[in-house]
């Protein structure tokens, strides 16, 4: 666990790569469920910070967690816009 904590910004940025990665290729739905498991991540990071760990400690994780709750919430709406904006080429508007 400790690992997760100590590098959990890098995972965060893995996600988003992979997420651009995926919409490099046109794979919407992976990148539907990255932008969902970076909120996902963030979420659990809240949550464990609040149950587990104390001190300061506690809020470095909390506030990470809510930075990387920001982020996939921004991915969601990224990758919202890109499915909108291929279905509207496909459709010819």
């Amino acid at each position: 666990m400790s690992f997760i904590l100590t590098n959990c910004m890098t995972i965060s940025i893995i996600f988003t790569v992979i997420l651009f990665i995926s919409i490099a290729f046109n794979k919407r739905i992976v990148a539907l469920v990255i932008s969902f498991l970076t909120v996902l991540f963030g979420l659990f990071l809240l949550f464990y910070a609040f149950a587990e760990i104390s001190g300061f400690d506690a809020l470095d994780i909390q506030i990470k967690g809510l930075i990387i709750i920001g982020e996939g919430l921004i991915l969601v709406v990224v990758t919202s816009v890109f499915i909108s904006v291929q279905e509207a080429k496909k459709k010819g508007l």
